[in-house]
């Protein structure tokens, strides 16, 4: 009989171990004894990346193992590697869940990339998909959706990025000059001319990319006629307003006269001699004194402050244009999962947090409360005291913009709240293309896009830059767009076009 009692307590004992060992410690199995699955998700950060992200990993999986029996093995990167590193992993058969592009969506569903996601959504997105729907509408997914295929979810930001003056507003004022003084690029000159007078060693103005450098100026061009680019960057194929006619932008007249402003904006000394060929952006040289000026595109009213506390520098905003949706300011920044993922139905369970649930979304993004960041109010956040974000141990704020939901993003202390409601409201008030919903399938062009891809990245930046004469490098480089198969392109669009609205 003792024995009895004595196996019936080891085996009791050892019941009790079991049950305990229930409870994940990231070796398998959740607290309600199911087995957690591992995705792998990564993303890209603009600010410094920790060599060990072990401790965030462990923060979220706290969560995501209690509500959805997932655990995260977070994979980020910086910009100049992201997409190699993605590109690479997906080549190799190293695993890659879920992971993002900026500008590249189409690329991926044409090389059979990535994992269609309609019946995952329906099953385990329906939180993401009220809260796109609500903060966009009903047709959002319609940028992400080819041949009847969900393939990717865009970040739920404001899209609406209108032409925008970026200036350093002490030396705006200090010149005789104010905000309202800047409505149109013709208003300019005299500021640049101004700039050039009074502050010999400052440039007027510059690329705000660099690697092609990149003036904006094609920003610019669209928002200003109206122009669709049909999902495709290359400026090869695009609608100009509602005609529904395929067209090559560079032959068009108002390319000419852009590319002839910026000549002459190049050689009245307006823009550093070397700024096609530069690798410095127009940012950090007004950062360190050297610049006075770029463009670019910022959604909401609120990136002045947000670019002063990047520069160190009180920084000015003004919107020359009006913003004009098409498909690719929905879908330039999207979220796919990878058509050789294993754990489908677990990749899509932590995209949907990612979209959705406050916490994994900001330690995504500001890391650890109390250590990275300190909770200012329910909106807010601020890093704590002598820190910055130079010296955290994990910051990817300067990723809000790539990341799930804006709307329930912190921001830092200071920034206005009322602008998430503003860049909300700009995505449903914002003109759309009668075109928005089609995506150009490349599959047919390949070869043609990469060539022409190479001729523009040869001439384009000397011509947005004022560093080439645009009267004689125009018909070169539309020759050269030709010779690279440009006509075919602009066929194999107009007959998808043609097809789509045929469908509509």
């Amino acid at each position: 009989m003792k024995k009895v009692k004595l196996l019936t307590s080891i085996l009791l004992v050892l019941a009790l171990l079991t049950l305990s060992a229930c409870g994940s410690d990231g070796n398998g199995e959740s607290t309600n004894g199911e087995k957690v699955e591992k995705v792998v998700f990564a993303y890209l950060s603009f600010n410094n990346i920790p060599e060990d992200l072990t401790d965030i990993e462990e923060a979220i999986n706290k969560v995501t193992r209690e509500k959805i029996n997932v655990e995260v093995d977070l994979k980020i990167y910086g910009p100049a590697e992201y997409e190699q590193r993605v590109n690479l992993a997906m080549q190799t058969g190293e695993k890659m869940d879920l992971f993002t592009t900026y500008g590249g969506f189409s690329s991926y569903v044409s090389r059979n990339q990535l994992y269609a996601l309609n019946d995952l959504l329906e099953q385990y997105g329906q939180d993401t998909l009220n809260i796109l729907e609500q903060d966009f509408g009903s047709d959002i997914l319609n940028a992400t959706t080819m041949n009847g295929n969900i393939y990717g979810i865009p970040v739920n930001k404001g899209f609406a990025l209108p032409t925008t003056f970026v200036y350093d507003a002490d030396v705006l004022a200090e010149l005789g000059f104010n905000a309202d003084d800047i409505d149109s690029l013709e208003d300019l000159p005299a500021i640049f001319e101004a700039v050039k007078k009074n502050k010999p060693g400052v440039v007027p103005f510059g690329p705000i990319n660099v690697n092609p450098s990149d003036t904006y100026l094609m920003g610019w061009l669209i928002d200003t006629l109206k122009i669709d680019t049909l999902t495709d960057q290359s400026g090869v194929g695009v609608v100009i307003g509602d005609s529904g006619k395929v067209v090559n932008l560079y032959e068009n007249e108002e390319f000419m006269n852009a590319a002839k402003m910026m000549r002459d904006w190049s050689e009245k000394g307006y823009l550093q001699k070397d700024a096609a060929t530069t690798t410095i952006p127009t940012s950090e040289m007004i950062a360190s004194g050297s610049a006075f000026s770029f463009m670019g595109g910022y959604s909401g009213m609120e990136a002045g402050a947000q670019l002063s506390a990047q520069m160190g520098k009180n920084i000015g905003t003004k919107r020359i244009t009006e913003e004009y949706f098409d498909t690719s300011s929905v879908n330039s920044v999207v979220w796919m999962m990878s058509s050789t993922t294993k754990v489908p139905e677990a990749a899509m369970k932590f995209l949907n947090l990612a979209f959705t649930d406050k916490f994994v979304l900001n330690t995504l993004l500001y890391g650890i409360e109390g250590r990275d960041y300190v909770v200012v109010d329910e909106h807010h956040v601020k890093f704590p005291d002598g820190k910055s974000a130079m010296d955290v141990p994990f910051t990817a704020q300067l990723s809000t913009g790539l990341l799930g939901s804006e709307s329930l993003q912190y921001q830092l202390e200071g920034m206005n709240r009322e602008d998430v409601e503003l860049k909300l409201r700009e995505n449903k008030e914002t003109a759309r293309s009668p075109y928005f919903g089609f995506i150009f399938d490349q599959d047919e062009v390949k070869t043609e896009m990469s060539a022409i891809n190479n001729v523009k990245n040869q001439y384009l930046p000397g011509l947005i830059t004022g560093a080439l004469d645009p009267e004689t490098t125009i018909p070169k480089f539309v020759k050269a767009l030709k010779d690279a198969g440009a006509d075919r392109v602009i066929k194999a669009k107009q007959e998808q076009l043609d097809q789509w609205l045929a469908q509509q």
